[in-house]
Parts: structure tokens; C-alpha cells; sequence
């Protein structure tokens, strides 16, 4: 999976996903991503993008076929633990889905404090489809992000839905065209930027921390429990 990054005068990181095709997401993909967190420490906010029409289609099947219930395990800790980086770090974080937003990429829209969905994407949290349970990391950014009368309704059949109902669900927070949807995301994160610094970061710890430790710590159990039905 190629990672670009990218940086502007108003100290805002423009992280870009593109493998060239969906941008399945594997092991190393989860490893950059919080690489880039840790390396890029002058930069004020992050903005993650995908490539011109999709952010990502999800986890990379054909990697997890060729692994094993072990490297499956490994992969759903790893993502876990990439997504609960992603919503707790301090700094304003603003998601450019640039088309379609499905599973892993919902997840990711909903683990950036800012999502803009391109018009005309699919978004959802689409497990179920797959019969796939969906992992406790999951929930707990849907909790945090979906109107609670629309949670149940559309994580149990794993809906999908477009943009606009993925707005009015929650699961971003607002549409543009597929051409603005970069642009737009700089803007917003450069207007988080501008905020003190210290109280942004110690809110968002104040809304999220303890959910986000609580996931972290039950994570390998929870994996383990999900994926006791696959074959070894």
C-alpha cells in the first residue's frame, strides 16, 4: 500500500492512501499509519485521503485467506489498535473519503474528528453481509458517532447506505463533490488548528480515553473470541 504525505503552509499533513486499485488495507498499512502519528510531530493536524474514488474498501480478503485464523487475529489487533491511535490522538484529525467508505473505511471516517464524504460514495459497516461479527473497536467509534435511533438498524444487517444518509446517520459529517472533498478536508483541519491547542487535545481524551482504553485492553480477547470460528 503506498502512503503519501503531504504537508501545507498552514502546518496541516495530507496522509493519502493509494495501492492503485481499492486500497485493501493489510499489516503494513496499520503499521504506517500510526508510524506517521509518531513521525510527524511538528505537523498541527492530519488529514487522511484516499485515492480518486474510493478511501478504502476494507480489509485485504485474499491476504487474510492466505494467513490463517492467526494472521487474521494479528490483523484485527493490529487494526484495533491503529484506529484507537487514530481516535485519541491529540491533534485534529479530519477524514478525505474520497469515494467509497465501506467497513475498515467507515471505521476510519468515524476515528477522525471531522469526516467529508465524496457525493455518490457507499458507506456502512457492512460485517454482517459477510458473516463477519463485527469487533468491540467497531461499536464503540459507532456509539460515539451514531444517532442512537439508526445504531442497531444499521449495524445488524450491516446496511450500506449513501452519502447523504451517511451524514444523517453519523457516519460522516458532511458530503461534497468527489473533487472538493480534499480541499474541503484541508480547510476544516487548518480551522481546528487554529483552536488551543491543550483544550483541544484534553477534550477529546475527556470524550474518548476511557472507551478507547477500555477496547484496548479487552482487544485480544475479543479478537480471539471473533475469530475461534475460523479454520487454523
Amino acid at each position: 500500500m503506498g502512503i503519501a504525505r503531504e504537508h501545507d503552509d498552514a502546518g496541516v499533513l495530507t496522509v493519502t492512501l493509494d495501492d492503485g486499485d481499492k486500497n485493501a488495507l493489510v499489516p503494513e498499512t496499520f503499521e504506517a499509519l500510526m508510524a506517521v502519528l509518531d513521525e510527524e510531530a511538528d505537523a498541527r493536524a492530519i488529514v487522511l485521503a484516499g485515492r480518486p474514488g474510493i478511501l478504502t474498501a476494507g480489509l485485504n480478503v485474499k491476504w487474510m485467506a492466505a494467513n490463517g485464523r492467526g494472521g487474521v487475529e494479528d490483523l484485527l489487533v493490529l487494526f484495533g489498535r491503529c484506529l484507537m491511535r487514530w481516535w485519541t490522538e491529540p491533534r485534529p484529525t479530519v477524514c478525505a473519503a474520497t469515494g467509497h467508505a465501506i467497513a475498515a473505511g467507515t471505521m476510519f471516517a468515524m476515528a477522525c474528528d471531522h469526516a467529508v464524504a465524496a457525493d455518490g460514495s457507499s458507506w456502512g459497516l457492512t460485517e454482517t453481509q459477510i458473516d463477519f461479527e463485527l469487533p468491540l473497536f467497531g461499536i464503540a467509534l459507532a456509539r460515539h458517532n451514531l444517532r442512537a435511533d439508526r445504531l442497531e438498524d444499521l449495524l445488524l444487517p450491516g446496511r450500506r447506505v449513501d452519502a447523504e444518509s451517511a451524514v444523517e446517520a453519523g457516519f460522516a459529517d458532511e458530503v461534497t463533490d468527489p473533487d472538493q472533498v480534499v480541499t474541503r478536508a484541508r480547510a476544516h483541519a487548518a480551522e481546528l488548528a487554529a483552536l488551543p491547542a491543550r483544550a483541544y487535545a484534553g477534550t477529546k481524551q475527556r470524550l474518548r480515553g476511557a472507551d478507547a482504553d477500555a477496547v484496548l485492553a479487552g482487544l485480544a480477547g475479543d479478537i480471539a473470541a471473533l475469530t475461534a470460528h475460523l479454520p487454523g
